[in-house]
């Protein structure tokens, strides 16, 4: 009979086949119905390849850790590259069995070589599935022993309407995480064409784009990475937006989402200046997202765009707890406190950043951002909102922001 093991510091492991009979996914449901800490999450009923690219449950989503059970009968080839796929697409968060009739060495080298690390003869019991899934949640619990996974915060920026001063937020915030606290951040300029982010830097040899980036999804690694980034001499690293028209490419969520996932494995921080017209896309960073900020000045217009922009985000269950609001320009003479946005929007404000026009022209016009060692208002509120995430980011904070029960935009 087989010994149910259980490791109680382990994070919930998503199981999943690939192109597996029925009767062997039933047997793999059996297992993980018996082993700790497994979820069965589902079986794909087809190889896949560069042009036939998984779509994920929420299951798969949200585990701390995948394992993959590959078919290697009906063609090895292309199970082969399955696991190659999955490895790309998944990094440092799954472990993949390769399942068969067959036990000949030339099979068993190919599956080693695609990356499979473990091997299991069709039929198996109870016991030796339980086994080898043990053996990979050791490796997992060994390779991080305290955070399952490597992972950074994502954090999304988006401004309710044009010209209220996201683009500034994030690259301010984004370098006060650099300066102030050492992290490692990525700066993403999520615009399809004349984004400022470089602008607001600085810099000006920027050769490849995230676009780009998205394009290449299907090579992305750690290499092909490093050849898209340009780097800021404070140590912040961006990966900017064409500053030239161009058209708009067309990228798929599914692919924005694996980007995603793999940079959060590369950075403390990775913190988009994003915008609210793209739809489909916009859904994909929301839900890889940590944090989503709407970002809205203190006027009639801006604060009516961000009442029905939260009303639409707040129908969510899943993007409601992620969301933030940043008033920015805010000053002692606004027409609308802080208090009456709160009660216009239905929703607390998270941050709000003082008006100081002129001295962030002079910085960009120099092309060098404000430190944070200089004193003045803005940079102070910066500071305490980069110090509070980093506070977060280390002690995660389970209330969510709770919504007033009514509203002036009706």
């Amino acid at each position: 009979m087989a010994t149910k093991f259980s490791n109680s510091g382990s994070a919930r492991i998503a199981v999943f086949t690939v192109r597996v009979d029925q009767g062997t996914v039933a047997n793999v449901m059996d297992g993980c119905a018996y082993a700790a800490d497994t979820e069965f999450a589902g079986e794909f009923h087809d190889y896949m390849g560069r042009k036939k690219r998984p779509q994920f449950s929420q299951k798969v989503k949200d585990s701390a850790a995948c394992i993959a059970i590959i078919d290697f009968d009906s063609n090895p080839e292309e199970a082969a590259q399955s696991a190659e796929i999955l490895h790309q697409m998944l990094p440092g968060k799954i472990a993949i069995i390769a399942v068969s009739k067959h036990s000949n060495e030339e099979l068993l080298l190919q599956a080693m070589r695609a990356g499979c690390s473990e091997f299991l003869h069709c039929p198996f019991g109870l016991s030796q599935f339980t086994e080898v899934v043990g053996r990979l949640q050791a490796r997992f619990l060994t390779a991080s022993p305290d955070i399952p996974r490597n992972t950074g915060s994502v954090i999304a920026l988006f401004g309710v309407k044009g010209g209220v001063g996201a683009t500034t937020l994030a690259v301010y915030l984004s370098i006060f995480l650099v300066r102030q606290h050492r992290k490692k951040v990525l700066l993403i300029d999520h615009h399809h064409q004349l984004g400022h982010v470089c602008l607001y830097l600085g810099l000006t040899e920027n050769p490849y784009y995230f676009d780009e980036l998205l394009r290449n999804v299907d090579r992305l690694d750690v290499e092909l990475l490093a050849g898209f980034l340009t780097h800021h001499p404070s140590g912040l690293d961006v990966l900017p937006s064409p500053d030239t028209c161009a058209v708009r490419y067309s990228s798929s969520p599914n692919d924005m989402e694996h980007v995603l996932e793999f940079l959060r494995t590369q950075y403390d921080y990775v913190v988009l200046d994003s915008s609210l017209e793209t739809q489909n896309i916009n859904t994909a960073i929301i839900d890889s997202s940590d944090e989503v900020y709407l970002v809205a000045t203190p006027d009639v217009a801006a604060l009516r765009d961000l009442s029905r922009h939260v009303e639409n985000f707040g129908l969510d269950s899943r993007t409601a707890p992620k969301l933030r609001i940043a008033i920015n320009r805010s000053t002692a003479n606004d027409a609308v406190s802080a208090e009456q946005v709160e009660s216009a929007v239905s929703f607390p404000v998270s941050v709000t950043i003082p008006n100081s026009y002129a001295e962030l022209i002079r910085a960009i016009n120099a092309g060098e951002p404000l430190s944070p060692q200089r004193r003045s208002e803005f940079t102070t509120k910066i500071s305490k909102w980069a110090n509070r995430m980093v506070h977060a980011q280390s002690n995660p904070e389970t209330e969510t922001p709770k919504r007033k029960l009514f509203a002036f935009w009706k």
